[in-house]
């Protein structure tokens, strides 16, 4: 039996994970609870997961949702697991050892204010995102340079690109394609719209 806390951060953390696809941090229940201190949520959070309506993780958030949990709510997406198996190097062959963590999508590339973008298009191949990619793209309107970033040109294109700042006050969108030239524009034609920060793609 949950107390009257216990159900109302247990019925929070569905609601945002139906919402977000990904299992709310704790500062994010607690501002959703309107509770004042994150350590609250640790605790009632703890008492789910003794209670088996959570489960432990490796990862950052610690906990997520059972998997029976999703399949009882259609609303909510598929949070998907995948065991980590070791690693291995791109170069020579070296051995792959099983491990007992796992590596979940949601605990990599969720977050608040993250989206995913379908590329289209050819100028970003000679880093390896190719057309029919998905992006993941940090919202934000600021970017360092050498940054991959979402950017509006003036106001009416969006557009997959390296961001550089030139002394001359012009902003340079480069391709990350051999065959193709960078855009030049004044400053205030460019505006940032996010930052990649991840990428997917089936074979």
């Amino acid at each position: 039996m949950l107390t009257r806390r216990q159900q109302q951060i247990w019925d929070i953390i569905q609601s945002l994970y139906a919402r977000n696809g990904y299992t709310p941090t704790l500062d994010e229940i607690a501002q959703a609870g309107g509770i004042s201190t994150r350590s609250t949520v640790h605790q009632h959070v703890q008492a789910l997961i003794r209670e088996g309506r959570l489960h432990t993780t490796a990862g950052k958030r610690a906990y997520r949702l059972p998997e029976t949990t999703v399949a009882r709510h259609p609303q909510m997406p598929l949070r998907l697991g995948l065991p980590l198996a070791g690693r291995i190097a791109a170069g020579k062959p070296i051995e792959a050892i099983a491990g007992k963590d796992e590596i979940n999508p949601s605990d990599l590339f969720g977050g608040n204010g993250r989206y995913v973008l379908e590329v289209r298009g050819e100028s970003m191949i000679d880093i390896g995102i190719m057309d029919g990619d998905f992006v993941v793209i940090q919202q934000q309107d600021n970017a360092r340079d050498g940054d991959i970033v979402v950017a509006l040109v003036e106001r009416e294109e969006a557009t997959l690109k390296r961001l550089y700042r030139l002394p001359d006050g012009h902003i340079e969108l480069r391709p990350e394609n051999s065959q193709m030239q960078p855009m030049l524009y004044p400053a205030e034609s460019v505006q940032v719209q996010g930052k990649m920060v991840g990428l997917f793609r089936s074979y």
